[in-house]
């Protein structure tokens, strides 16, 4: 998964904890106040973007990659609380400018959880995650595979309540990341 769509990935992630704490805690003081709100998310698109030097093992390589990526999980919301547990699959190709092109997949366990607790926003997000492709020469030959492991963690508090990520208001750790190339 590329560098930037796993920003996009953690901000979303952001977003939707956030909507959910505003939205279900209004839900669930209506119908009791302290009534949890549980579900499931289910979301899958297309993807078409820009590779430009950021793939693993294709450094300064430029591509175009397309696929599909597929989030579903679970929810419980109540006020000042959410939790999320979901699993991430995408399917991609990558075609570089070299003629040479990379079929893999990417799937992920991630959980988050959030609170607002005296006003401020806290936020936990750790993911699992392990990545296979198989790299082609431009005449179709396989000639490798990239495989790429790692867990993360961050953790956002809101210290001065603006809704906004403002420095120190993020830690991350990375436990492992590994990568093996062709």
């Amino acid at each position: 998964m590329t560098t930037s769509t796993l920003v996009r990935r953690l901000l979303a992630g952001a977003g939707l904890a956030t909507v959910c704490l505003a939205l279900g805690a209004g839900a669930s003081l209506a119908a009791s106040p302290n009534a949890p709100f549980v579900g499931t998310f289910y979301d899958q698109e297309a993807v078409s973007d820009t590779v430009a030097g950021d793939y693993p093992c294709f450094a300064g390589m430029t591509g175009t990659i397309t696929g599909t990526d597929t989030v579903s999980g679970r929810y419980n919301n109540a006020p000042d609380f959410f939790h999320f547990e979901a699993t991430e699959t995408f399917d991609y190709r990558i075609d570089f400018t070299d003629g040479r092109y990379v079929i893999g997949e990417f799937s992920a366990h991630f959980t988050e959880t959030a609170n607002g607790e005296s006003g401020i926003g806290r936020q936990k997000d750790s993911q699992a995650a392990q990545e296979r492709a198989t790299v082609y020469a431009a005449d179709g030959s396989a000639t490798g595979t990239v495989t790429i492991s790692s867990t993360f963690h961050t953790t956002f508090a809101d210290l001065n309540q603006n809704h906004q990520v403002d420095p120190g208001e993020i830690t991350a750790s990375v436990d492992r990341f590994r990568v093996t190339c062709p």
